[in-house]
């Protein structure tokens, strides 16, 4: 029995076989690695009797040109087909490869860019497929099928034909490198699927690096054949065409989802430009990552700035794997999607998102209240948050000859679930919602002059010692007549101390 195989240095065996009767794939991005692919086959391949070197739009030539003397079949066929000519020559190759092949036993390499099987759409691809499958296993013929630039597209249209193809592989660049990713191999050791290596070239020959560690074997496990594929909300892109034959456009979510549902591994871009929008965005977002699991890029783009701390996170716990800002511009946006690629979703998704939602959204109260309800409200909201949401406890020391009255009088609250009160002659203030590195912005501005001259700083507080405050001390809390009941947002009372009305909606 012959054999053929790939010359790739370090690749294990069964994934460089090529067994009689197979039709092999190998995409290249470079029309330069196609050829030393194919070099390195022949090279390898000297008891074949007879070789069949064809290229579509270019010559064959520099597929044969490494080789030394005596090295490769015994006779080569070299063919070349015209720019004009691809289009009918890529529906005829199964016709013209058996007249130009011996009756059985020939090795048939092919060299064609990815863009003319755009020609072959659906069913006729696999006719196509067919054709050369049952051909090559009549006549016990090696095929490989050198694909070479945008061929982002043709894994995930080959691999529902495993039947006709016994093996699709990719070479492609990714952050410097070059990786050699194997979607699935056949051939007479057995079947190999997701398969990543880094490779380099030594020479003439690929070389492997290093195969894959663990980690790298259970990402690919999850992913498939469309990981090069983008999936996009037209508005995320700015009115920007598509950007290559990988990017397909949808107009809203709703279309969006429907091929998103139907995708393993591509990354997905939605677009918001509301805050009213988030709750809607997040379930279809929790939809996508519980249906089509963590190799799915679930990316968001903001439009507008719209998007609160406790927005973005409610997002990413939902299963989105980015969250972009407005403030990026659609240049460096594209870059940082490059980042993402090869990458699995890391989190644990909630049993109800419903719940989730309901954590990251503020309580309907805000303004100024009474220690004792300070004390029940924010011990109330941190207990229940369960470190979902992180929210900031503050007191703060108002300077000599500063009053906390006087401090409160400074103050101008405008998102709901942000509350104070005064306590032991200092201000307590709970800012829903509010990372540590988010606080000074915060105090900048809720207060109408710089807090800086108002107080002598800030000290964060946790959960215990706001359930150790003493909220009933003597002199800390206003008259009873002017407390108003914990889930009232506005008092009917009035006066300083009594829950203040607020105006919904701003940022902070």
């Amino acid at each position: 029995m012959k054999t053929i195989s790939l010359a790739i240095d370090g690749l294990p065996y069964e994934l460089t076989r090529l067994r009689a009767g197979g039709v092999y794939w190998v995409a290249c991005a470079d029309a330069g690695h196609a050829d030393l692919i194919a070099a390195g086959v022949l090279a390898g391949s000297a008891d074949v009797p007879l070789a069949v070197v064809a290229a579509l739009g270019r010559s064959p030539a520099s597929m044969v040109a490494p080789l030394a003397a005596g090295e490769g079949p015994a006779r080569t066929r070299l063919h070349e087909v015209a720019v004009a000519d691809m289009l009918p020559a890529v529906r005829g190759l199964p016709v013209d490869l058996a007249r130009s092949a011996a009756a059985r036993d020939t090795l048939c390499v092919v060299q064609l860019p990815a863009a003319v099987l755009e020609s072959l759409e659906g069913a006729r691809l696999a006719r196509w497929c067919r054709q050369l499958h049952d051909w090559a296993s009549a006549g016990n013929h090696y095929l490989l099928l050198l694909c070479h630039g945008e061929v982002a597209t043709l894994a995930p249209r080959l691999l529902p034909l495993n039947r006709l193809c016994s093996g699709v592989a990719q070479l492609y660049p990714h952050r410097g490198a070059l990786q050699y990713l194997v979607h699935y191999w056949s051939n007479a050791e057995g079947v190999v699927a997701h398969r990543d290596f880094e490779a380099e070239w030594r020479g003439f020959r690929l070389g492997v690096i290093a195969d894959g560690d663990d980690l790298m074997a259970s990402v690919l496990a999850q992913e498939g054949g469309d990981r090069f594929i983008y999936l996009a909300q037209a508005e995320a892109l700015e009115g920007a065409p598509p950007f290559s034959p990988a990017w397909r456009l949808f107009e809203n979510w709703s279309a969006l989802t429907a091929g998103a549902l139907q995708a393993q591994a591509a990354t997905v871009v939605l677009a918001i430009d509301e805050n009213a929008d988030v709750d809607a965005l997040t379930r279809i977002v929790f939809r996508l990552r519980s249906e089509r699991g963590n190799g799915l890029k679930l990316v968001v783009r903001e439009m507008q700035p719209c998007l609160r701390y406790a927005d973005e996170r409610l997002l990413l716990q939902s299963g989105a794997s980015l969250v972009v800002p407005a403030s990026l511009p659609l240049a460096r946006f594209l870059t940082l999607l490059e980042t993402i690629q090869g990458q699995v979703w890391q989190g644990r998704l909630p049993e109800d998102p419903e719940r989730l939602i309901r954590l990251h959204r503020p309580p309907d109260i805000g303004g100024v209240v009474t220690p004792m309800q300070f004390k029940q409200m924010a011990g109330e909201l941190l207990d229940q948050g369960d470190g979902v949401v992180e929210s900031a406890v503050l007191v703060l020391q108002p300077v000599a000859g500063l009053s906390p009255v006087q401090a409160l009088q400074q103050l101008h609250m405008r998102r709901r679930g942000d509350f104070v009160c005064m306590h032991a002659g200092q201000v307590w203030l709970f800012l829903f919602a509010c990372r540590g590195d988010g606080v000074e912005r915060a105090l900048g501005n809720l207060f109408r002059l710089p807090w800086r001259e108002m107080f002598d700083g800030y000290e964060r507080l946790a959960g215990h010692d706001v359930a150790a405050m003493n909220a009933v001390d003597a002199g800390t809390a206003p008259p009873p007549q002017q407390q108003a009941p914990v889930a009232a947002p506005v008092a009917q009372a009035s006066g300083w101390a009594a829950p203040q009305p607020i105006r919904l909606g701003s940022e902070r």
